[in-house]
């Protein structure tokens, strides 16, 4: 028998007769409709004027312009390329224009409320100088005291006649009926000196208050002061504190707030134009262009 070449044309087949191109050529790849889809390749896509698909840039490549821009708006307000720029604005209880960037391409901005008591710790003075001849009772004005956890007191006092005892009440604020409740005696004096009292959370809720008692044939004179600590975001004066912004008849219900002490980052295109308003009061706010 004559020896058989090998002949290229004749290529193996299966055994049922199909032509098994895998041992001639390798594996075919799937079709898409065959690959799972979370595994499937992606494409960046550009939809624009209603056509699907990245259009092709000068250089053959797709165009990437919306990718850009958006990096742009982002690098914008965290990157400072001409400096930082700041100017104040009152802002009241109407709203006002406080930005009109007519920048091509747009900017980034930065607002902050540096309004009212900040930080998580604020002192005070509930009663300056005072001389009370007794018998006779003195309430001091509402403390805000709601977003703090702790408080302490301070008092320097005199006695000018009689030995007391003075007594120091901490009142708090009862939310259903407004009325207010001692929760405490922080200072019970019977004679002169200083002292200092931690009360700590207790009665310390929303609102409070000092009642100061002096009883009949004793006369004092004293300062009481008071810190604050513990203290979260923004002030226990809440709304009043706060500046809205928005489109143009932005109110407290409708504006975005920024708390007192609080700051927010903005990247406006172009003609886009932001608003401010208070609750009544006027603060000032401080705008910064990135």
């Amino acid at each position: 028998m004559a020896k058989q070449l090998y002949d290229p044309r004749n290529r193996r087949s299966s055994s049922l007769g199909q032509l098994d191109s895998e041992f001639n050529f390798g594996p075919r790849p799937l079709s898409n409709d065959d690959v799972p889809i979370d595994i499937q390749e992606r494409y960046i896509r550009h939809d624009k004027g209603g056509e699907s698909g990245a259009p092709v840039g000068p250089s053959g490549f797709p165009d990437f312009t919306q990718l850009f821009d958006d990096v742009h708006s982002i690098a914008g307000i965290l990157i400072l390329r001409r400096g930082l720029i700041g100017r104040t604005q009152v802002i009241t209880g109407t709203p006002s224009l406080i930005i009109n960037n007519q920048e091509e391409g747009g900017r980034g901005y930065l607002l902050l409320n540096p309004a009212g008591v900040t930080g998580r710790t604020t002192s005070g003075t509930v009663f300056s100088t005072q001389t009370l001849v007794g018998a006779t009772t003195l309430l001091s004005a509402s403390l805000g005291v709601a977003n703090y956890n702790t408080a302490r007191f301070f008092v320097v006092a005199t006695f000018n006649a009689g030995a007391g005892p003075v007594t120091f009440d901490l009142q708090t604020a009862d939310p259903v009926t407004g009325t207010y409740i001692t929760s405490q005696t922080i200072f019970s004096l019977i004679a002169t000196g200083n002292a200092y009292a931690n009360v700590g959370g207790l009665g310390i809720d929303v609102d409070a208050k000092i009642f100061v008692t002096v009883p009949g044939g004793t006369s004092i004179t004293f300062s009481l002061g008071y810190v604050l600590k513990d203290g979260l975001e923004g002030t226990s004066a809440g709304a009043s504190q706060t500046i809205f912004v928005g489109q143009s008849g932005v109110s407290t219900i409708s504006g975005y707030p920024i708390l007192a002490g609080n700051e927010k980052q903005f990247y406006f295109k172009e003609n886009v134009s932001l608003y401010a308003v208070t609750g009544g009061v006027s603060l000032t706010m401080n705008i910064f262009e990135l």
